[in-house]
């Protein structure tokens, strides 16, 4: 038995917005004396989120990406690990592994803390529930990556850990998610008044809408595998994603009207169209992004490339121009005399290393010199520092949730369903679908619709590798691979022992309750 005290992490501020709770402890930080001034909770809310930015600050903690059927990696060098992940031969030894179970856990462990506290704080109910209910959703969010990477696993909810304790059934680890979610839902507000909850016209921490969306991503997910609740639950999601787009004006919630808006930075980072963000600051509590989804050619690192077969099968159009980066800038060799300008290559151009396009993410305005018109760009010193929020939940992919949950739930498809399609697809200056279709090619169309919005977000609590999970197809892309990329481990199944990550051996050793 240890008693798990978050003190240390709350000599952090965290910093990814300008001035976000940046609070000086002035020593005060004792077992007894804690949470006795409104101070006290804003500074606990603080090291909540610091743990939890920790957790998402890098690409490769986000190692599920890899095994959807949009993300590729190289077996080159030091990314032997991550197309492990892509191969689907998960290694419990993998320091990734290790470490992004143990940072969803710490995240998990500070928001015990503000949870089981928190109503010690004298204040007013007006000031302590939009702080708890901040708690509720995290410690909710991060259980729900947790069951849907690992299934069972320790559910841990004081502040006191106990290694023995036994991994939890998973139904009974959405219990207390959905739980959570709805006290979340209840407490927080529809918008925060004050920063740092609110910066810059848009909620930096969660809102009721966040919760909201949290919730109905969680029947959903349980409507599938590995629960399989069925119409039921695809109903409850379809509920209460129509009750954010019934209230988008009060939550503020938008569709940006150009979709390149999404790819560019400072204009993404407070972008309308996010429900709920990582808002990572490039100089304090930055993202590592940009240098990973870059060719080396380039500059970058090409740890995350885009599949052969998901580029050449995603329709065309300004979505698709928006999302990929389809040229290889020659950094290094000679520039053009009259242009000034490095040779630019198509991606699949022989010259090039890897033959695949890579994506248009983390544009930094200040690192990178880009031209839309013709696809030119090169890089100003581009170090491994982002600034780009991270968005967990973004209002298209609520629109399309909302439209996949009708398809699969028990009533006909409805014109809300229709006209959420119609949105995205409108904004992505691809075909419309027609109302003159089966319930059956529906559901094809929205998930085929869902797979190019979300493409390659890979920190998107409902990205393509959760959406591919619960419909029970991560083993089939064996059937439609493109030659050209890395082999799948041929024992690829539809079993618990490629859905879900090896829990890591280093967990196993100290905690002989996850051996079971």
């Amino acid at each position: 038995m240890k008693n798990i005290l978050i003190y240390s992490i709350l000599l952090f501020a965290l910093c990814s917005c300008d001035n976000f709770l940046e609070e000086d402890p002035r020593g005060r930080l004792t077992p007894s004396s804690f949470f006795s001034s409104p101070e006290d909770l804003d500074m606990a809310i603080t090291g909540m989120y610091n743990k939890y930015y920790q957790t998402n600050a890098r690409v490769f903690r986000a190692i599920y990406v890899w095994c959807a059927d949009d993300v590729t990696a190289h077996s080159g060098g030091n990314k032997s690990r991550f197309s492990e992940y892509d191969r689907f031969n998960f290694n419990s030894g993998n320091t990734d592994i290790l470490e992004m179970y143990q940072l969803y856990y710490q995240t998990i462990k500070a928001c015990n803390y503000v949870i089981n506290n928190a109503e010690r704080t004298p204040v007013e109910k007006s000031f302590l529930e939009p702080r708890l209910g901040q708690a509720y959703f995290l410690r909710a969010l991060n259980y729900f990556m947790l069951v849907r990477i690992w299934g069972r696993i320790p559910l841990i909810t004081e502040n006191e850990i106990n290694y023995n304790t036994p991994k939890a059934d998973v139904q009974k680890i959405y219990e207390l998610i959905e739980s959570d979610a709805l006290t979340a839902e209840r407490m927080l507000p529809d918008n925060h008044k004050i920063a740092p909850y609110f910066q810059n016209g848009i909620n930096v921490a969660p809102n009721k809408g966040a919760a909201k969306a949290l919730l109905a991503s969680v029947y959903m997910t349980e409507a599938g595998w590995p629960l399989k609740k069925g119409a039921e639950y695809y109903d409850k999601a379809a509920a209460k994603y129509k009750e954010i787009i019934e209230n988008e004006a009060t939550y503020g919630y938008i569709l940006e009207p150009d979709i390149r808006t999404l790819t560019k930075e400072p204009e993404a980072n407070y972008s309308k169209e996010i429900v709920f963000g990582e808002f990572h600051n490039k100089t304090k509590n930055y993202f590592s992004g940009p240098k990973s989804e870059l060719p080396e050619e380039s500059g970058g690192w090409c740890d995350y490339m885009v599949e052969l077969e998901f580029f050449r099968s995603m329709p065309e159009g300004i979505r698709k121009d928006a999302w990929f980066l389809t040229k290889v800038t020659m950094t290094g060799q000679e520039r053009n005399p009259e242009t000034g300008r490095y040779p630019l290559l198509d991606w699949d151009d022989p010259a090039t290393n890897q033959k695949h396009p890579y994506w248009k993410k983390n544009i930094e305005s200040s690192d990178w010199v880009f031209n839309y018109d013709d696809g030119y760009y090169e890089t100003k010193g581009i170090s491994s520092a982002s600034g780009k929020t991270r968005m967990i939940f973004r209002y298209a992919d609520i629109l399309l949730l909302y439209a996949e949950a009708v398809a699969y739930g028990s009533k006909n498809i409805d014109d809300l369903a229709f006209d959420c399609m119609w949105r995205v697809q409108k904004r992505a200056g691809v075909s419309l679908i027609s109302k003159d279709v089966t319930k059956e090619y529906f559901q094809k169309a929205v998930l085929d619709e869902r797979r190019w919005e979300t493409a390659g977000m890979e920190h998107s609590c409902m990205g393509r590798f959760f959406t591919m999970q619960r419909h029970e197809i991560l083993h089939l892309q064996k059937n439609y691979r493109d030659a050209a990329e890395l082999s799948l481990n041929p024992n690829l199944t539809l079993s618990e022992e490629f859905y879900y990550f090896p829990i890591p051996d280093n967990e196993l050793l100290i905690v002989p309750g996850l051996k079971d």
